[in-house]
């Protein structure tokens, strides 16, 4: 049976001091496989067991690792703050918290490891566990051994959202993808997949070296080219920015036709068909659109909002402004998407206030409803607390009209003539008025005619003028 023996010299020197003793277990610490589901044949067999020997991962129980089950983020990021706790200070003292995985989580927002939040409680992508992990070690510990070009990994364009992490891990040698390189980085991520990224991480004799770049195109106008009665097809390739490529080529991939031509694809750049998986064997144009992301800060005027009440002391409709509104200015920081120079996508990253916008506060004339006292429901504009006397002269009004129980005298100058309303307070109803006469009145008084009889005229004779009577404007 082949053994695991210790961990095997770590990347650098320092972090071979930091690593703790229970991290350097000696070769007979495994003289056999405690796992009775991780066999020697399995390709993460020695990943399994030397990154338990490290301490940081553990079996499901003490006889199965089982290794095609799944992590959560939660696992994910443990497992990332523990490696950088043991990188730093050559031991791990994180331990669980309420939920679980809170101490894990502020850590990792502590180190720069977190750049946003995950549901915790869901299953990791890929994408996610090597986001985390690009961060989890400083960028000396993960040198680049490998030459990865932009847009060579079939599944990852440089404009995708975990490019920036799996290209660098690429380099580094920690992961290599499937057959073809695809990363596959929306798939959840295996227990063994992860214990295999995290030896990487730690042994640096254990990372892969590899390209995704063809080590030698054919040069098809090589004299010693051996002819060809295979069917070629004349295929052209459009970009959106730079000289087009037409060849006329037996079938191939897109990614050999770049490649035999000395073309690589730049950063944003992003064809019609896959690189390498689709075959082109017909004649055809594979368009290459060109992705472009910036960065841009707009600023701008937030005009003031209008905090209304609404009130039945003004004219219906009138606003009375009671505290002015102050514009605030703000910057919004977009992140940008172009597609082959036209605007696609644009997503607001934050706002920056300059100045704070402060609502203007008005009242706003509503007017209102109520039953009189003959029981019959008025509508009015407004209302207004005025000061009210009365007269019983007999005669004809200013208007020319004879005076009744409707009539009553204002200021022509705030009441105008002819304006309806209804006058009464708690303790008189004079019910439904007309402005039918005037004289030497008060701005906002009204002298209400009456007959002698009128069983109000006593209480007015003995108030006089009777300063708290409202007076409801109808419509």
């Amino acid at each position: 049976m082949k053994h695991i023996s210790s961990i095997k010299r770590l990347l650098i020197l320092p972090l071979a001091a930091l690593l703790s003793a229970a991290l350097l277990l000696p070769a007979a610490a495994y003289a056999y496989n405690p796992f009775t589901d991780v066999d020697e044949s399995d390709w993460y067999y020695y990943d399994v067991l030397t990154a338990v020997e490290s301490g940081l991962v553990n079996g499901k129980t003490a006889s199965t690792f089982c290794p095609d089950e799944y992590l959560t983020c939660a696992e994910a990021v443990k497992l990332a703050s523990c490696l950088n706790q043991l990188w730093w200070n050559g031991e791990v003292t994180l331990s669980n918290g309420s939920p679980w995985y809170q101490p894990y989580v502020d850590y990792a927002w502590d180190a720069g490891i977190l750049w946003w939040e995950y549901d915790w409680t869901s299953g990791a992508t890929r994408g996610q566990f090597l986001e985390l992990f690009s961060r989890a070690l400083p960028s000396y510990a993960l040198e680049e051994i490998n030459t990865i070009p932009a847009d060579s990994i079939p599944d990852v364009p440089s404009w995708h959202p975990v490019a920036e992490a799996v290209y660098f891990l690429y380099r580094a040698g920690i992961v290599q993808g499937d057959n073809s390189h695809a990363c596959h980085p929306d798939d959840w991520i295996k227990r063994s997949e992860a214990a295999a990224i995290l030896t990487r991480m730690m042994d640096y004799s254990a990372r892969l070296n590899f390209t995704t770049v063809w080590d030698e195109p054919w040069d098809y106008e090589e004299e010693s080219a051996p002819e060809s009665d295979a069917e070629r097809y004349w295929i052209t390739v459009d970009f959106f920015d730079r000289e087009d490529l037409t060849v006329r080529t037996e079938a191939t991939t897109l990614g050999m036709l770049l490649s035999e031509n000395g073309i690589e694809l730049a950063e944003g750049e992003v064809p019609s068909v896959d690189l390498w998986n689709d075959w082109l064997d017909s004649d055809r144009t594979i368009t290459v659109d060109k992705y472009v992301t910036s960065y841009e800060d707009v600023r701008q005027i937030v005009p003031h909002t209008n905090v209304e009440t609404g009130v039945d002391t003004i004219p219906r409709g009138t606003v009375n402004t009671l505290e002015e509104g102050v514009d605030g200015e703000s910057i919004m920081h977009y992140t940008v998407t172009y597609k082959n120079g036209t605007e696609i996508d644009r997503r607001l990253d934050w706002e920056e206030v300059l100045t704070v916008m402060v609502p203007a506060r008005c009242e706003v004339g509503v007017g209102g409803t109520f039953v009189g006292g003959d029981g019959v429901t008025y509508s009015y504009s407004w209302r207004k607390t005025c000061t009210a006397t009365y007269y019983n002269i007999y005669g004809n009004t200013y208007s020319g009209n004879y005076v009744s129980t409707h009539t009553v005298a204002t200021n022509f100058d705030y009441i105008p003539l002819g304006t309806r309303m209804y006058i009464k307070n708690d303790r008189y109803d004079f019910g439904y008025r007309i402005s039918e006469d005037t004289g030497h009145l008060d701005p906002w008084q009204v002298d209400i005619w009456m007959p002698d009889d009128d069983p109000n005229a006593p209480l007015m004779s003995q108030e006089g003028r009777v300063t708290d009577m409202e007076v409801y404007f109808l419509d």
